[in-house]
């Protein structure tokens, strides 16, 4: 099986075993996941950062509300996607608690009134999937949209997946040449190194 078929078998499983999760576990997820992605020792990574790029959670995704409130109580600078119809392609917007959403693109919020966000501003990506292994490999939802978002982002800007801790294996995910790796992992249940990970796995390799 080719790597792009195996891709597809893996996110119908992945998306279909997310999709039976309860409202009541996805809120819980919500409680959690906030509380990992602050912890003290994230926090400290963190700290130098005043830049997050991150998502508006839809469906089953990982929810991103808490993390946008605690964000910008932290008096963090936030942006989220938005969809430019006539390039068909997404942009980083700045977004703020008081802007008004709409539904865009593939019924996703995004601000009413863009504002285009200067991606040399972006110090941390905050970003979703459905499949993802501790060395960082990610699987999205197709069609290499969020890869090519992040490519707009400046170099050594950090990418921090959000998922929940099923979405996460150890056995490596297929990977294409123009997949981006994540930098850390966050789940309701740990938080992951994966450049302390990709380190490990070499040295073992030899």
């Amino acid at each position: 099986m080719d790597i792009a078929a195996e891709k597809q078998r893996l996110r119908a499983e992945m998306r279909a075993r997310r999709d039976a999760l309860t409202h009541d576990e996805v809120r819980e997820a919500a409680h959690v996941g906030a509380n990992a992605l602050f912890n003290p020792r994230l926090m400290n990574l963190f700290s130098r950062f005043r830049g997050f790029a991150t998502y508006m959670s839809i469906g089953s995704e990982f929810p991103t509300d808490r993390i946008h409130h605690a964000l910008f109580s932290a008096g963090a600078s936030v942006c989220v996607p938005y969809y430019l119809p006539e390039a068909k392609e997404y942009a980083w917007a700045a977004f703020t608690p008081n802007d008004p959403l709409i539904s865009g693109h593939m019924r996703i919020p995004e601000p009413a009134d863009p504002r285009q966000a200067d991606p040399a501003m972006i110090d941390v990506a905050l970003i979703p999937g459905l499949l993802f292994d501790v060395c960082g490999g990610r699987i999205g939802y197709g069609g290499g949209v969020y890869d090519r978002l992040l490519t707009k982002l400046r170099a050594g800007t950090l990418r921090v997946a959000l998922a929940y801790d099923f979405q996460v294996q150890r056995e490596p995910l297929p990977q294409a040449a123009h997949d981006l790796t994540m930098d850390y992992i966050v789940t309701e249940k740990q938080w992951i190194d994966c450049r302390l990970a990709r380190r490990l796995r070499r040295e073992r390799n030899g």
